[in-house]
Order: C-alpha cells, then sequence, then structure tokens
C-alpha cells in the first residue's frame, strides 16, 4: 500500500472529507489530494506528522509507511545508509563493508587512503557522466 493509499484508506474510514483532514492539519486540500493520488510522494516530516496527529494514528506509523522510519524487514543497509536509491547502491556498500570487515588489520591511514580513492572515483564518474 502506498503512503497516498494508506492516508486515503485512513481518512475515509474516519469519514473525514480532503477538506476537513487539511484543516485539521493545517495544509491545502490540495496538498492532501496530491498526497492520496501519489503525486507527492515524499511529503515532509511536518507535515506527516500534522496528517497523523489529524487522523488520530501514531506518528511513526505513517513515517514508516513514507519510507522515513525504517521497519523491521528493512535491509540492514538501508536502514544504515537511508539515501541509498538502487539496490546496485545497496549491493555495492555491502561488498564493500564486508571487504573491510574481512580486513579488519587495515590501519587508520589505509582506510584514509581508501575513502580518498573512492572520493576520486565517484568525482571522475561524474565528469565522465557529464561529458
Amino acid at each position: 500500500m502506498t503512503l497516498g493509499e494508506f492516508i486515503k484508506t485512513k481518512r475515509t474510514e474516519t469519514g473525514m472529507s480532503r477538506n476537513l483532514l487539511a484543516t485539521k492539519a493545517g495544509i491545502s486540500h490540495t496538498e492532501v489530494q496530491r498526497i492520496e493520488t501519489n503525486e507527492r510522494k515524499m511529503p515532509s516530516l511536518k507535515v506527516l506528522c500534522a496528517l497523523a496527529d489529524a487522523l488520530h494514528i501514531p506518528q511513526e506509523d505513517l513515517l514508516k509507511i513514507a519510507g522515513y522510519v525504517p521497519t523491521d524487514d528493512t535491509p540492514a543497509v538501508e536502514r544504515a545508509f537511508p539515501g541509498l536509491k538502487t539496490r546496485k547502491q545497496q549491493e555495492t556498500v555491502e561488498k564493500i563493508a564486508d571487504g573491510l570487515s574481512r580486513n579488519a588489520d587495515l590501519k587508520d591511514e589505509d582506510l584514509d587512503d581508501l575513502y580518498k580513492q573512492v572520493e576520486m572515483f565517484i568525482a571522475y564518474a561524474k565528469k565522465e557522466k557529464d561529458t
């Protein structure tokens, strides 16, 4: 169930109109409509908390559905690095972490060098992409 579907379901279960929910949450009715139709996929935390309060549901429940709070079945790498957008990014981080865990005897300078190398590679890849 998407965030929009969840909010619409909770709103209709309570018998609220979009206008009433918007008023109770302190947002516009068009914003409620955008959220419910998934036009607005990631509303701000402030808006989500206001909607949760207006719908009389725990804020954490709504934040989990929106993806702001990891759920119990969220992969560990996604919980640790919620900014990773793709499965490939998650797999890459998992491989790097696995390599580091198997080589725990690396010195701090080695880890600093590794980080610099990764940053240089990312900058290079971005430059290549832009050309």
